[in-house]
């Protein structure tokens, strides 16, 4: 009412001296409800992050996950987009928060696309200060990925586009290029020159596996291993696609003439197929700091154990991470768990077990359908994850590839080993009535042995006892999830690499 009376008397005398005024000002009871722009930031940041979009690097299997029950809870590139392009649109603080991540990762797929795109990077001449360079958005964007499937990706003038657009964008970290036409070396020169110094992450593939089946043709390329030498930044290299120009002969250990002669001083995560093009590019790579592996078979089996074994010969000395993917085609981005996936043709785990070839391995993950290992004794290896396990084959009186591999793991083969985890199987979200039991039955077995034993949520589960009281007896869930912490005495090396999934990220139940 007070308020209302003195919007009156303002109206009434619009002339009124504010020195005439003695009362004293009073403060607003209402507290500032406004959050500082580093909050919204980091919400913005939050809602529309995709780990694809933000590295090429692959999510660490050891990542605990969470049983999802939102059908919205999984974030997806398109739902990212949607959610940024509403984000810059509702105001002018919020416009200049969210246009960073609007523009950090940029999508060409099409020639018309990529001229729009060109058009929204280049600089903008609405400038309030004459001497003031324009403003691009282009200096925000981190990651490229380029696509040549679309009808006019062959002309000269979409790669003209193209490089008008990586000129755009000086502070690029990640380049990721599907071609499935061949690329005149004058770009292909024009792009190492420009990104070579400060790529960190570098994905290429100029031939499509897919086509290449179809019509049957031999794969003919454009990049050779000079070209992958001007990217002395690298530190995550792709190249399960990458199909070098001339021809690598397999290595010969005796001779000094094969030895490798392109270095990347840089690279620590290195991403290979098990295709014959794919291991004799990595042969022929020296990568001092590398220190973990991916390996994606391919399905049909092409795997050449060759080559492969030949891989380790070369950096086997310098491997603490394996990771062995499901068998995938070569197109697929992530592989699945089905039927046609369990019942192909696996890699054996002793090509990385032997001590003399990955002596220093610290962590390997692999799928339960590989072919249980011989008696190799590890004295490193500190950490085993096993992909697509199945609640069924844990039962231990029943025939599983999971319980199998299980049973082979003992002190006496891994006498250092830490930790068992179940890759990608949430014990709450499985159907199986009896399968907390089962589990804390293989927990209760390796606790014996020292090592503790995980689902995919990063949690032990035990039984817990009664709280028998004086007063009353009440009745406790018979099954208590702990999360596992790592201890003290582990290497700082392992906790950087091997334990990643456990900073911050175990909750209480």
């Amino acid at each position: 009412m007070q308020n209302i009376i003195e919007r009156v008397q303002r109206f009434l005398t619009p002339f009124r001296c504010q020195f005439t005024d003695l009362r004293p000002l009073q403060r607003s009871s209402q507290p500032n409800r406004e959050l500082p722009p580093e909050i919204w930031l980091e919400i913005f940041e939050f809602a529309t992050y995709v780990h694809r979009s933000a590295t090429i690097k692959p999510l660490n299997p050891f990542t605990v996950k969470r049983a999802s029950t939102n059908v919205m809870g999984v974030n997806t590139p398109v739902f990212a987009l949607q959610t940024k392009l509403a984000i810059v649109a509702v105001c002018k603080s919020w416009r200049r928060l969210a246009l960073p991540i609007l523009y950090q990762h940029v999508v060409i797929r099409s020639p018309k696309r990529a001229e729009r795109i060109l058009k929204a990077l280049q600089p903008s001449q609405a400038t309030t200060d004459a001497l003031q360079a324009p403003a691009s958005c282009g200096q925000w964007t981190r990651h490229i990925e380029v696509f040549t499937h679309a009808r006019g990706c062959a002309s000269l003038t979409y790669l003209q586009t193209l490089f008008a657009i990586f000129r755009c964008c000086p502070n690029l970290q990640i380049l990721s290029g599907t071609w499935i036409y061949l690329l005149p070396p004058e770009f292909l020169h024009a792009v190492s020159e420009m990104y070579g110094p400060s790529v960190e992450g570098l994905y290429w593939s100029e031939t499509s596996d897919r086509i290449v089946r179809r019509q049957g043709s031999p794969l003919t390329t454009s990049t050779t291993l000079a070209f992958l030498s001007a990217f002395r930044s690298v530190r995550i290299l792709d190249l399960r696609h990458f199909v070098a120009k001339e021809t690598l002969d397999p290595l010969h250990p005796d001779s000094e003439s094969d030895a490798p002669s392109t270095i990347l001083p840089l690279v620590e995560h290195l991403i290979v197929s098990t295709n014959t093009w794919s291991l004799s590019t990595a042969n022929r790579l020296l990568l001092p700091r590398l220190h973990s592996l991916t390996v994606k078979p391919s399905t049909p089996d092409k795997t050449d154990h060759y080559q492969l074994v030949q891989l380790l010969q070369v950096h086997g000395q310098s491997l603490v991470f394996v990771d062995i993917s499901l068998p995938s085609l070569d197109d697929e981005v992530e592989s699945d768990s089905t039927v046609a996936q369990r019942t192909a043709t696996h890699i054996s785990l002793d090509i990385f077990l032997q001590p003399d070839r990955c002596p220093n391995l610290t962590s390997i993950v692999f799928p339960a359908t590989s072919p249980v290992p011989s008696d190799q004794i590890h004295p490193s290896l500190r950490r085993i994850g096993v992909r697509g396990v199945r609640a069924e084959a844990l039962y231990p009186d029943r025939s599983g590839d999971a319980r199998d591999h299980l049973n082979a793991i003992n002190p006496d083969r891994y006498p250092n080993l830490e930790l068992i985890q179940t890759i990608g199987f949430l014990v709450e979200a499985a159907g199986d009535n009896l399968v907390k039991d089962i589990v804390i039955w293989w927990a209760e077995k390796f606790e014996k042995y020292g090592i503790d034993f995980l689902d995919g949520e990063g949690v032990l589960w035990a039984y817990t006892e009664p709280d028998v009281s004086e007063d009353q007896y009440e009745e406790t869930p018979p099954c208590l999830k702990t999360p596992v912490f790592p201890s003290p005495s582990i290497s700082p090396s392992l906790l950087g690499t091997a334990f990643e999934h456990l900073d911050n990220k175990i909750t209480l139940p």
